[in-house]
């Protein structure tokens, strides 16, 4: 029996001695005997352990050397008289972004930064102050690009500046088809909405401007949907923004149109994922058609931007209120200002092609005889100005049927 103690015993101090040197100690602890037992499926000790050394004291009385612990006597009145402790919180199960596009977020959950755990003097410098809105920020996450990547995007952006139309059109080709540039969206993006506010009148910089937008949307590598707020208010100024050049004669028009464009495929493209995303940008759109105090030049962005988006907003938005504004439009174009005729004109030839667009979705209708009659029917809805422009157009029967099937559907409504 003595025996068999004995192995026992060699066996688990030699187990708890393995816990020793492997936690680097050489003291032997109650832990390591309890982990030992607990490999040998052996109940451990029921005990105490604590971590700093224990005091024995010598009893005073007795014939022989007797040694106790010294134990703090706590009494009951005074143990009992205590405010009870706070409860203790549900255990509960928080979500949070370990990386957003490839950024960590400086939070409590996640890991400290390499760069702060080494003490670099240069990640101890404080963050710069940037002033948005009238408040200080400092900002929480620090960006890093690779050499390569800045590289990069300083290669592009003077290539957008070049004079060269093939450099330019090459640049633009890579922002369209390259994988390994997520990092530099939000770049891209900040590239756009800065310049686009400060080349306000330079329409060859507004022009290359838009043109990186649609390259970046394009890329098909690239998750720029985080973006989107940033990049819409960039594309409606570009659409209805009072000048975007400097004489009046330049084609600033097609600007316009490619941003309506965009704007459009916006929609279409995130509609289903934000709702309300059309309704914000035809609301914005209605109240600058709206207004007589913008220029003709909002007012053609207004309305190229609603044709765009889709034959209901046409139906809903544009058909009720064009005899409405062609009445002022008639009055700003009899003035003797070559710039109000020229704009006036390219607002006339504007609504003209929204109410062609809004026969595509009447087309099982046959187009109605040109008649006076008709005519006349057709100024009640659009004025006689547009009523007259409509009746020599080449299509102008079937935008009559069009325009009469949609003021029946909206009288039904109604009703």
């Amino acid at each position: 029996m003595a025996q068999d103690v004995e192995y026992r015993l060699h066996e688990i101090i030699a187990e708890a001695m393995k816990f020793m040197r492997h936690s680097k100690r050489t003291k032997l602890t109650v832990t390591d005997i309890n982990s030992a037992l607990r490999v040998r499926n052996v109940e451990p000790i029921y005990g105490f352990e604590t971590g700093r050394p224990i005091k024995f004291h010598k009893a005073t009385a007795g014939l022989e050397d007797i040694y106790y612990v010294d134990d703090e006597q706590i009494g009951l009145d005074t143990l009992l008289e205590e405010p009870l402790p706070s409860m203790p919180l549900d255990t509960v199960y928080t979500a949070h972004w370990l990386a957003i596009e490839g950024v960590q977020p400086r939070i409590q959950q996640n890991p400290i930064p390499i760069d702060e755990e080494s003490g670099d003097a240069a990640a101890k410098k404080p963050a710069k102050i940037q002033r948005q809105d009238g408040v200080d920020t400092i900002p929480l996450v620090k960006h890093v690009l690779s050499k390569e990547l800045q590289l990069y995007y300083e290669c592009i952006t003077e290539s957008l500046q070049s004079s060269d139309p093939v450099v330019k059109s090459t640049a633009l080709e890579s922002i369209s088809i390259d994988a390994g540039i997520h990092q530099l969206v939000t770049y891209f993006v900040q590239y756009v909405a800065v310049t686009v506010k400060n080349n306000l009148h330079n329409l060859e910089v507004l022009k290359t401007t838009m043109a990186v937008a649609r390259a970046i949307r394009r890329n098909p590598n690239l998750f720029i949907e985080p973006y989107m707020h940033q990049l819409i208010p960039s594309l409606l100024t570009c659409l209805v923004s009072k000048q975007l050049c400097e004489s009046y004669t330049e084609d600033h028009w097609s600007l316009r149109d490619g941003a309506a464009a965009q704007i459009s495929e916006i929609c279409q493209q995130f509609g289903q994922t934000y709702h309300t995303l059309q309704a914000r940008i035809a609301r914005t759109l209605l109240r600058a058609f709206l207004d007589p105090t913008k220029a003709l030049t909002t007012h053609y962005g207004a309305i190229v931007g609603l044709t765009k988006l889709s034959t209901n907003i046409i139906q809903v938005l544009i058909l009720p209120n064009i005899k409405t504004y062609m009445s002022l439009l008639d009055v700003e174009m009899e003035k003797d200002n070559p710039q109000l005729v020229h704009d006036g004109q390219h607002c006339r030839d504007a609504l003209l092609n929204a109410l062609r667009v809004l026969t595509s979705s009447y087309s099982d209708l046959e187009p109605v005889n040109l008649t006076h009659i008709q005519k006349n029917k057709l100024a009640d809805v659009v004025g006689n100005t547009l009523a007259g422009i409509v009746y020599a157009d080449a299509e102008g029967g079937k935008i009559m049927a069009a325009v009469a099937a949609a003021s029946q559907e909206a009288n039904n409504q109604s009703a």
